[in-house]
């Protein structure tokens, strides 16, 4: 659906299938996300795609920093969610103490939209009415700005609020091998 008002991950994805190098590596920590990227970049080589198996939160950035240091000639790109990324946020810091060219992607929806899915299912099974969110899975306030936080920690970064936004940000990406982080705001 082009020029929606509020992006989804498979705009994004489909435009970075494009421009990414053949033999780029993905690790995987987007969850709800995680179907767009797949249908779009999906793995085809073994060694090139990681995936955390849920149960666990933060996984995602130090992940594609440990791959990037074991695969320095390669593309690396870290894609979690704004939730799990909070996890380990200092881990942008790392990418640039270690001199790691890693990539990373925020899927920014405000929200830990996993757990809403999973509660929504937990009250349906019950027969609970849907009601609001716990305020724990609610991250729209105040809003995080990730790409201000990689900023801060010499990470460049870029905010990426609109379709028309997304190629010049992933070009920027790739332009070079030093850490870059994409804020991604999605519905």
């Amino acid at each position: 659906e082009p020029d929606r008002e509020t992006l989804r991950m498979a705009q994004f994805a489909e435009v970075l299938s494009r421009k990414l190098p053949s033999d780029a590596i993905i690790f995987d920590e987007a969850l709800t996300n995680s179907p767009a990227i797949t249908r779009y970049i999906p793995p085809r080589q073994a060694g090139h795609y990681f995936v955390t198996r849920g149960g666990s939160l933060g996984v995602g950035f130090p992940g594609a920093i440990g791959v990037k240091l074991a695969n320095p000639d390669k593309v690396v790109i870290g894609i979690s969610g704004d939730g799990g990324s909070m996890y380990t946020i200092q881990a942008l810091w790392s990418a640039i103490r270690h001199k790691s060219g890693a990539k990373f992607i925020v899927c920014n929806n405000g929200s830990y939209k996993l757990l809403q899915l999973n509660i929504d299912v937990y009250w349906k099974e019950r027969n609970i009415d849907k009601h609001d969110y716990p305020l724990p899975f609610d991250l729209s306030y105040p809003a995080i700005r990730f790409d201000l936080l990689a900023q801060s920690m010499g990470v460049k970064a870029v905010r990426v609020e609109k379709e028309s936004e997304i190629l010049p940000a992933i070009e920027k990406m790739l332009a070079d091998d030093e850490p870059f982080l994409i804020d991604l705001v999605l519905e």
